[in-house]
């Protein structure tokens, strides 16, 4: 089998290249597989220009989170398909060394080996385990685990120890006979283990506690590996043995044809194939006894030290060149020599399921039947420059810069051609459609808007004057049988039975007004591929897609629907693809920021070139294979989205990974909980995937309640800072081809200080109020002293002239005593004198007959009664007179 072949055999089969399929729906078709290039895959450089920090590879091994773990001279590092992280001594304080060297899997993770110690890789640097003890004058060669979980280690000195209950002991049952060295460990049950020696295979039984020889002294097994059910062994000297049931060991390949084989890079694959490297050049794969030999241009000149074969992936470590993973091209690429890293312009299908592809300055070329045929302008073409294909009848019409070639497709000549001459408005011909009437559209500049009628004849459409230099280059027919045309800077226009009916502009700036494609959807809603972004027009309203809502590029050559999925959109970045789900929540949004998940197709997928074409017609076709067909400037892509849309079998791999605070870094195992005083933090994530890490879309939001979710493009760290004390829920949406695989969620707790709990602000809150309630008191009483205060002032001053006043009164009550005293003393004296004269003159009178001796006749007694009783009067008035002086 030579070189080639074997490529093809080992390379290409097992990468499930893609190809059209045998049969079209009522045409027969060519395979793509027969004239597909033997080395489509995809090869994917990790060095120290994108993650490592440097090139020489020790060790390769993923562990049981699905990271792939790399041992570079300058630390670790993981991968998880889109990022690495880099593990050393500076950033991990916790590593005792910088430099490891071998891998070993076991159910706990992958143990790494250095010099001096030993470190349990599992998402993270786990623990760290100091073996200064045990390698003095030697290293580590192998390490297991034993039935109960603890270490077995096996050096070069041939000792094996045992590290349990952080505490190294010699392995009690390990008693060689002979001097020797241990090159390898291979479990095959909690309780078995195979120690491959320089000098014999031993098996070592842990229950049984014994120690076996099952192989010659003399046989050196270098090398254990493969499966329980297929353990194989390399001997340096006889080549590659496997052990059977009854511990016999079976040649499988002698040593001869793999004399040069790197027996640290032997691995076997799930097909139980073996692949190894050579020591000089390219890889080595054994199958059923047979060995063939694979070398990648890519890494040619570097040896490669170490291997991992998985069902498409395959991983090589090397010396100088980093981690090169070598993986199916998701976008397949044409075979064909004379297109091989051309720029291809407009690709066609004619009804015969014949591909015609254009390119920019080498011709026209049509494959057909796995063979491919080529025109210049040697041939008949009046430009090797081709804008637009189509074909009308048995002719095939190919647009350029200097009019239209007509090739007759039974002969394959070129029969006439269309210039100015011969009616073109002008030779630019943009674009060239065949409608439902079987009209020939010809678009081009200066107004160029012609058909090609039933007869053969080339009509013009009239148009208002204001269009007589427009530059038209895209034209669709609708479902309703109008022709709607794109134009350079004056918007669309609809036409009906070769008539103008109207002219409508986009939202567009001038510089933006370019539409270079248009789609009509399922729903009757029309899509613009503009040179500013995708516009929509639903029900009379027009709306934007434009980079804010997830379009990688600002301009749109081509819209693509595969029927069953989504759309596919070409753009300077490569092909997008949005699910119909994403593109009808765009539709029935109304934020002006609303975002849609999607996936990139480009030269990371197997795209010849990310740079696809446009300003050209057809600038993409879906073939009746369903085949999506992309011109770029290097080639062209072939996507098959019946492969690459449908939802994925296997779950999404979501790691919660780290929590970094300052230089602290923790791993993420469940609730998060931020220290007292801390506001700023990280949170770091992964979606572990080497298939096609940009098939993802992620969004995030703190709560459910705000708001919504926001993006995250290619990092995979969330940075929060100044998050309030309280309880949270991060949330991770991803979305998968476009559709929604699942939301995940952490906890976090940001633990508040004193100063930040609701005591302490309770209590602020009584003091405040204490405080208010002491001011007020104290001004309340401050103002009420003055009141007081000036209430007393008011008192006193009112007392004091009160008690002028009560002076003043006192002095008249005494002044009126005074008087009193004298008109009580005139009472008394005064008018006590009349008054008893009148009582006794009045006993007198009563009495009067008993008196001889009066002198008086009783008529004169009473007269002088009378007289006296008017001096009382006289008293009695001039004392009231006095009286009411007084009151006065």
């Amino acid at each position: 089998m030579n070189q080639t072949v074997k490529l093809f055999v080992f390379l290409v089969i097992p990468f499930l290249l893609f190809g059209i399929e045998e049969n079209y729906a009522q045409n027969p078709r060519p395979q793509i597989d027969s004239y597909s290039t033997p080395s489509n895959y995809v090869m994917e450089i990790w060095d120290n220009s994108n993650g490592l920090p440097q090139n020489a590879v020790f060790a390769l091994e993923k562990d049981n989170q699905g990271y792939l773990w790399i041992a570079t001279e300058e630390g670790l590092v993981r991968l998880d398909g889109m990022s690495s992280k880099v593990f050393d001594m500076d950033t991990y304080p916790i590593m005792q060394e910088q430099t490891y060297y071998t891998f070993f899997k076991t159910k706990g993770g992958i143990w790494a080996t250095a010099d001096r110690s030993i470190a349990l890789l599992e998402k993270n640097i786990l623990k760290v385990i100091d073996c200064s003890s045990i390698t003095g004058n030697t290293w580590i060669r192998a390490i297991a685990e034993d039935e109960q979980g603890d270490l077995v280690i096996g050096t070069a000195k041939g000792e094996i120890h045992r590290w349990k209950n952080n505490t190294f002991s010699s392995l009690e049952f390990w008693n060689p006979e002979i001097q020797l060295e241990i090159q390898s460990f291979f479990p095959l049950s909690p309780n078995l283990l195979l120690v491959g020696t320089t000098q014999g295979l031993y098996k070592l039984d842990f229950q049984a506690q014994s120690s076996t020889l099952i192989s010659p002294v003399s046989f050196a097994a270098m090398k254990v590996f493969g499966f329980v059910d297929y353990t194989l062994i390399f001997s340096p000297d006889s080549g590659i043995f496997r052990l059977n049931q009854n511990d016999e060991l079976e040649n499988l390949i002698p040593i001869d044809p793999i004399e040069d084989i790197n027996l640290s890079s032997l691995t076997l694959d799930s097909e139980n194939r073996i692949w190894g490297s050579s020591l000089e050049k390219g890889l080595i794969i054994i199958e059923n006894g047979e060995v063939s030999r694979i070398d990648y241009p890519e890494i040619s000149n570097y040896t490669i030290r170490r291997i991992i074969k998985e069902e498409n992936n395959l991983y090589l470590g090397t010396l100088g060149k980093g981690l090169a993973i070598v993986k199916p091209a998701k976008v397949q690429q044409l075979g064909f020599e004379v297109l091989k890293e051309k720029n291809i312009k407009p690709v066609f299908q004619d009804k015969d399921s014949s591909v015609w592809i254009g390119t920019k300055v080498d011709g026209l070329h049509r494959i057909v039947n796995g063979e491919i045929q080529s025109w210049t302008e040697e041939d008949g073409l009046l430009q090797n420059g081709i804008t637009s294909i189509a074909s009308l009848g048995n002719k095939l019409y190919a647009g350029s810069p200097s009019g239209i070639s007509v090739i007759d497709i039974n002969s394959g000549e070129v029969i006439d051609q269309i210039t100015q001459e011969e009616g073109l408005r002008n030779d630019y011909v943009q674009a060239l459609f065949k409608d439902s009437n079987d009209w020939l559209w010809v678009l081009s500049r200066n107004g160029g808007m012609q058909y090609l009628d039933n007869e053969g004849q080339l009509q013009l459409v009239d148009l208002p004057i204001e269009f007589s230099t427009t530059r038209f280059v895209s034209i669709l027919e609708l479902k309703n049988k109008e022709i709607l045309i794109g134009s350079f800077n004056d918007g669309i226009f609809r036409i009906k039975d070769g008539k103008f009916v109207e002219n409508q502009t986009l939202p567009l700036t001038p510089g933006e007004d370019v539409i270079y494609c248009m789609h009509e959807d399922a729903s009757g809603d029309l899509w613009f591929g503009t040179h500013g972004g995708l516009i929509l027009l639903k029900d009379g309203k027009f709306k934007s897609l434009i980079k804010a809502n997830g379009l990688k590029s600002q301009s749109v050559y081509s819209i693509t629907d595969d029927g069953n999925n989504g759309f596919w959109i070409s753009n300077n970045f490569g092909v997008q693809y949005f699910s119909y789900e994403e593109l009808n929540n765009f539709k029935e949004s109304e934020e002006d920021d609303f975002l849609l998940g999607s996936t990139l197709y480009n030269q990371s997928m197997g795209m010849p070139n990310s740079e696809t074409n446009g300003l050209i017609y057809p600038a993409a076709i879906k073939d009746y294979s369903g085949k999506i067909w992309i011109p770029t400037v290097e080639g062209i892509g072939i996507i098959d989205p019946t492969s690459l849309s449908e939802k994925p079998q296997a779950p999404t791999n979501f790691v919660w990974d780290e929590l970094q605070i300052g230089e602290e870094k923790s791993p993420i195992h469940g609730e998060i909980e931020i220290p007292e005083g801390v506001r700023m933090f990280q949170v770091s994530f992964s979606l572990i995937d080497f298939e096609n890490p940009s098939q993802y879309s992620v969004f995030y939001r703190i709560n459910s309640n705000s708001g919504s979710w926001l993006p995250i493009n290619e990092q995979r760290l969330l940075f929060f800072n100044g998050l309030k004390p309280g309880k949270y829920t991060l949330e991770i949406k991803i979305l998968r081809y476009g559709q929604t695989d699942g939301i995940y969620s952490l906890p976090i707790k940001v633990a508040a200080t004193f100063f930040e709990t609701p005591l302490f602000w309770i209590s602020i809150v009584i003091a405040l109020l204490l405080l208010i309630y002491f001011i007020f008191q104290s001004y309340f009483n401050s103002k009420l002293k003055k009141e007081l205060e000036a209430q007393v002032t008011q008192r006193t001053l009112e007392l004091s002239q009160t008690n002028e006043k009560l002076k003043e009164a006192v002095k008249e009550i005494e002044d009126q005593n005074v008087i009193m005293k004298q008109l009580t003393w005139d009472q008394s004296h005064l008018l006590r004198a009349p008054l008893t004269k009148a009582m006794g003159i009045n006993q007198l009178l009563i009495k009067y007959s008993k008196y001889s001796k009066v002198g008086k006749s009783k008529e004169e007694l009473e007269i002088e009664l009378l007289e006296t009783l008017k001096q009382v009067d006289d008293i009695v008035k001039d004392t009231h007179s006095k009286s009411e002086n007084l009151t006065k």
